[in-house]
């Protein structure tokens, strides 16, 4: 029970870390995919 409780705290951690780290990339999908001839408001 001990090892199901540390694997879910290190879930927890590892997609908390990964939502903080994809924010401050700061690329979103549609700028990332877009051509040239999108024009993005």
């Amino acid at each position: 029970m001990k090892a199901m409780g540390l694997a879910f705290a290190t879930i927890i951690v590892i997609a908390l870390s990964a939502a903080v780290v994809l924010n401050s990339v700061g690329v979103s999908s549609a700028e990332r995919y877009a051509s040239a001839a999108v024009r993005l408001n």
